[in-house]
């Protein structure tokens, strides 16, 4: 029966990880498959029963920097018998680890062999640790083996772990002393260690008043129960010299004792000073003569890595194992980076997770589906294709196709110190997220965004839509074909806001004309276009603006992505984000992704490029009201600097709406004709310094944004 004392909570256990290790040859040869990571120049070997293949997404949780040496496991044949030392090799060492080894022998909780080989009702965590570096130390084990079994002993060598009597009763020395080592040298490495905070503390406890003196005498003359618990088991006689305190070697929980929960990161372990099994703030102290003390058989160092990093190291392979078993569901239309990304919740990965990519797949779904719609010439009016749109992209219908993929588990945030000895047999809690369909929907489409980002191409998205029963209908090719990018390789980043520079070019036209010959603003667009009358119509436009909004919005919010992940996702910041000194609003997050898209598409900013282009100027039809409020408008507008970028935004309420609606259709006239290739070389050369000013400035410009809808709040109330 499993100890109901050994129950972990950490979700759903992915095959890779649980599944029976594959016996081939008439049970002669074990399939094992080897996981190498890089940690502090050390290498750490794992062993699975699947192979795994890795994200290269830099992970925010592990204590200490690790990484996969090889993106996929490595195969490797073992003998029955090899395969049967390494599992008794783990059950032993993480007994230690545990400290579930009896005093003489293993735990008797410790599970089978054949526990490793067969399907089991409840899955249990098939990992096991070998030592080595670029190859299995088959050596190292059966030394390890027989040191335990047949009590080989090895003298004792400072540095390391030792044992007295039992090799299953594993202590490390705490201080070494002779006849003539004075007390308080005692007291002080007591304090060092951070067993007791003063001499006042420790005088206490020994019911002492005074420090002077050596440690031996101390150990002789003074009785009281604290000291006699030291004392226990140590006789010596006049030949010996030498002696030592001895700590009981920490449980693996102890480790990282001062980490904080929140980020998980472990301070020390940050400096030059790791978390050792060295080092205990134990009070169970004893006494012994250095010559009864025998070695440990691993070294420190390999112990302290297993130490340090194991429990961490199943939470991330268990994140890896459920991104790579998303991408394989996927079809692996995204990269694993991404995929990985899709499926992080904020707990687990607060700088990548599905929120940003949620925004860019949203703006994508809104693309295909406005096209798909627009194109059939049956919807002849805004309404009805505003109406249809919304069908395809609400939570409910995006729920629905999310879930027929069975990706049920997310990668949230897992507390290591909840693993438990899993060489003991272990009932693991399954119980997963439970996702609303809102949150269902979002991943739906941040595995819309990661397909997307795979090569910056639609055909990816159509074959997820395909993949998924989306109900998208096949479309002209020129609505799916070219890309979104913008290349600002030759662009500077202004320090003033771009309209600031621009009106000093070529200033706000000082005449405000109206109906002007079209063929002057195909001229000026450079470029011919046979639906332009009807962009520019008053009334006609409708369906034109319903696609050219879904336009704008993913050329912007495409390539805002990609500039923020440029500037903000660069691995040294997110490190300094993870150790606190940086602010996490300083890297990209999701509202400032959503503020940078609204900012740029607002009635404000849209507008004032419509006027400083003149699009009043060909508009056809406008209303006697409307060209009055235009020209109003305009006589502030050319008064303004535009010092910063709150100018603009704030002439939202004065501009005519119909100008943002002619900016958008304008933008749809010129990609039915020219395709992206001619949005990208009008529009994207107008926005591209923009976007370049808003990505640079992101905290600035999310902060006022946030201020103002505070402002918004408590005018409500």
């Amino acid at each position: 029966m499993c100890d109901l004392n050994n129950v972990q909570s950490i979700g759903f256990l992915p095959p890779q990880l649980t599944n029976p290790y594959r016996v081939i040859e008439e049970g002669r040869k074990v399939l094992l498959f080897l996981n190498y990571f890089e940690i502090d120049n050390q290498m750490l070997i794992i062993l699975t029963p699947q192979h795994l293949e890795y994200s290269m997404l830099s992970k925010p949780k592990a204590i200490e920097q690790v990484r996969p040496r090889y993106q996929v496991s490595q195969k490797l044949l073992a003998t029955a018998e090899q395969f049967k030392s390494i599992v008794s090799f783990n059950i032993l060492l993480f007994g230690d680890l545990y400290q579930t080894n009896a005093s003489s022998s293993a735990s008797k909780q410790a599970r089978g062999l054949e526990t490793f080989l067969k399907e089991l009702q409840i899955p249990q965590l098939n990992l096991l640790i070998v030592p080595g570096v670029y190859k299995i130390n088959f050596e190292q084990i059966y030394e390890y083996l027989e040191f335990k079994l047949s009590s080989n002993k090895k003298h004792y060598e400072p540095g390391g772990l030792v044992y007295t009597d039992s090799p299953y009763r594993i202590f490390n020395v705490l201080f070494e002393f002779d006849r003539e080592t004075p007390l308080i040298d005692f007291f002080y490495q007591l304090i060092d260690s951070f067993i007791y905070k003063d001499l006042e503390e420790i005088q206490n406890h020994f019911n002492i008043s005074t420090i002077g003196g050596t440690l031996f005498n101390f150990l002789q003359t003074k009785e009281s129960q604290n000291i006699s618990s030291i004392k226990r088991k140590w006789t010596f006689n006049q030949e010996t010299k030498n002696f030592v305190m001895l700590q009981q070697m920490k449980h693996i929980n102890q480790m990282h004792q001062n980490a904080e929960y929140i980020n998980n990161i472990c301070h020390d372990c940050q400096s030059e000073k790791k978390c050792t099994f060295l080092q205990s703030k134990s009070k169970q102290i004893f006494v012994a003569n250095q010559d009864q003390l025998q070695s440990y058989s691993l070294a420190i160092q390999f112990v302290d890595l297993i130490g340090r990093v194991f429990q961490q190291l199943i939470c991330q392979m268990v994140f890896y194992a459920n991104s790579q078993n998303a991408s394989i569901r996927l079809q692996k239309l995204g990269s694993l980076e991404r995929i990985e990304e899709a499926i992080s919740c904020p707990s687990y990965n607060q700088e990548r997770n599905y929120q940003n990519l949620e925004v860019l797949g949203d703006s994508v779904i809104k693309y295909l589906t406005s096209a798909m719609l627009f194109e059939n010439p049956q919807h002849k009016n805004e309404s009805i294709l505003s109406h249809l749109r919304i069908k395809f992209i609400t939570n409910n219908h995006l729920s629905n196709l999310y879930e027929p993929l069975q990706i049920h588990t997310m990668n949230g945030k897992i507390h290591y110190k909840k693993i438990r000895n899993h060489m003991i047999a272990t009932i693991n809690d399954r119980d997963d997220f439970k996702l609303s369909k809102k949150q269902l929907a979002d991943i739906y489409e941040a595995f819309c965004g990661a397909c997307y980002l795979k090569r910056y191409e639609f055909k990816d998205v159509l074959k997820y839509f395909q993949l998924t029963n989306f109900g998208f209908q096949q479309t002209s090719e020129i609505y799916c074909q070219g890309s979104a990018i913008i290349s600002f390789d030759d662009c500077v980043t202004d320090i003033e806001y771009p309209l600031k520079n621009k009106i000093q070019q070529r200033p706000f036209a000082s005449t405000t004309l109206f109906n002007q010959p079209l063929q002057e603003f195909e001229e000026q667009l450079g470029c011919s276009l046979k639906n332009l009358q009807e962009a520019m119509t008053v009334g006609d436009y409708e369906r034109l603006e319903f696609l050219g909004d879904a336009i704008l919005e993913l050329l912007i919010v495409v390539n805002v992505h990609k500039e923020c992940e440029k500037h903000y996702y660069t691995p040294e910041q997110q490190q300094m984000c993870r150790e606190g000194k940086l602010q996490l609003k300083l890297l990209l997050c999701p509202g400032m992704l959503h503020t940078l898209k609204i900012s740029l598409l607002d009635n404000g900013f849209m507008g004032t490029m419509a006027l400083y282009y003149n699009f009043h100027q060909y508009a056809q039809k406008l209303s006697n009201e409307t060209q009055k409020q235009i020209e109003n408008v305009l006589e502030k507008l050319r008064q303004e600097d535009f010092s910063e970028f709150r100018k603009v935004n704030e002439y939202s309420a004065m501009i005519p709406k119909v100008m943002s609606d002619l900016w958008e259709s304008v933008a749809a006239c010129i990609l039915i004709e020219h395709g992206w290739e001619g949005v990208v070389r009008i529009y994207g050369e107008i926005y591209k310094p923009y976007i370049l000013y808003l990505v640079d400035n992101i905290s600035l410009i999310y902060d006022y944004y946030q201020e103002v809808n505070r402002n918004i709040q408590i005018e409500k109330n």
